[in-house]
Order: C-alpha cells, then sequence, then structure tokens
C-alpha cells in the first residue's frame, strides 16, 4: 500500500484549487549548480546529453525568485511547471517551489 500517490491540493488567492504532483525535492539534483548551464528541454539536444549537460524535464522551466538576496517580482498566475530557486552569484542554493 506505500505506492499510493495523494497529490498536493492547495488554494490561490481567488480560492481556486491547484494540483500538484510535483515536490520541489524531485529537483534537488540542480542545488549547487549555475543556473546558466541548465538547458531547457526544448534547447537539448543529445549531444549535450552524452556530454553530461543538465536538462530539465519537459515544459518545465526555472524562476529567480531570490536573487543575491533580493526578492523577485513572481507572477501572480499559477503554473505547474515553473521552478522557484533562489540564487547567489547564480548558483542554485535551494529550490523554493513549483508553480
Amino acid at each position: 500500500m506505500k505506492n499510493i500517490f495523494i497529490p498536493r491540493v492547495t488554494r490561490d488567492k481567488f480560492n481556486r484549487v491547484q494540483v500538484s504532483n510535483k515536490n520541489p525535492e524531485k529537483f534537488n539534483y540542480l542545488l549547487g549548480m549555475n543556473i546558466n548551464d541548465i538547458i531547457l528541454f526544448d534547447n537539448g539536444t543529445d549531444e549535450l546529453l552524452e556530454q553530461g549537460a543538465t536538462i530539465l524535464p519537459r515544459f518545465f522551466f526555472l524562476f529567480e525568485g531570490t536573487k543575491d538576496n533580493e526578492l523577485q517580482f513572481k507572477p501572480y498566475e499559477y503554473d505547474p511547471y515553473r521552478i522557484i530557486v533562489s540564487t547567489i552569484n547564480n548558483i542554485i542554493i535551494k529550490i523554493d517551489s513549483i508553480g
């Protein structure tokens, strides 16, 4: 019974239901990497994959929520593919949330 999937259900400020099936812990492999070295899925090639480049899963993209301890403006709309990270000198130090 330990393979039961329970999605995380939250509500936004307009009381709309948002269901997230991704956890920030899934992207812990990004910690300590330069944000400029991470490649989007659409820009990835087989050659980059063979060279060991980090390519994000399909549709996902990075957003710097906190850059050098300064809070950045975040869009209000919910996007289940937005990975919000905190960076210092372009190095990812924390995965804040997904969406």
